[in-house]
């Protein structure tokens, strides 16, 4: 799958999806196409996204306790096209791949390394935490309702964030030391094949063709 134009398609998809009023059955095209191309790893996909949709199902109950279900419906329909066609194309994707996806549409050099290095403190960020939970578990740690827990948990805030401003200074180093310019370099180019082109068309296709109101 050619990455930036799976962007561009990504792009389109969400903003007919979340700019209109019903859910309409075109919208479905191009994910059963990625579903098909994401067939072996479907499993995996669908479990990131029963995950992801703790928030979507708070809101849609929410939005139900006012008594409006099908604008629920909508909501929650809407939320999961637009969440699961994200994962369909960034499944196995590194954020090196996203930003040097980006810098190949032109998005920008600046924007393409921001939307890395946040993507990489991220991950860096959840590791640090994952490793201080496993650290405070060995030691027999037992949350409670005590001031002793509140301490041990801003005490782990806090180490969170210097280790993260420790990390930005030393990258910042190295950026000077090994004079980086602002610009991701790679060799690698990717091909348009047929099924990034039948993508493309069916992400324009459903600003068009209205088949059916699911919901």
């Amino acid at each position: 799958m050619n990455l930036p134009l799976a962007l561009v398609c990504l792009v389109l998809f969400s903003f007919k999806v979340a700019l209109s009023e019903a859910i309409n059955l075109s919208f479905f095209f191009p994910v059963f196409l990625l579903v098909f191309f994401r067939f072996k790893e479907i499993l995996v996909i669908f479990k990131r996204l029963i995950f992801l949709n703790l928030f979507v199902a708070i809101v849609a109950l929410s939005v139900i306790l006012y008594g409006d279900l099908h604008q629920a419906g909508v909501i929650f329909l809407r939320s999961n096209l637009i969440i699961f066609f994200s994962l369909l194309i960034f499944h196995s994707r590194s954020a090196f791949d996203v930003a040097t996806s980006l810098h190949a549409l032109k998005v920008g050099d600046k924007m393409s390394a921001i939307v890395y290095f946040c993507a990489k403190f991220i991950g860096e960020f959840r590791s640090e935490f994952l490793r201080l939970k496993k650290t405070l578990k060995v030691r027999g740690f037992v949350p409670k309702t005590s001031l002793f827990t509140y301490k041990i948990y801003a005490n782990l805030v806090a180490m969170l964030f210097l280790n993260a401003f420790d990390k930005a200074q030393i990258l910042e180093k190295t950026f000077i030391i090994r004079n980086f310019n602002g610009k991701f370099y790679h060799h690698t180019k990717q091909k348009v094949g047929i099924f990034d082109i039948i993508l493309l068309l069916l992400c324009c296709f459903i600003y068009f063709l209205n088949i059916k109101v699911v919901l």
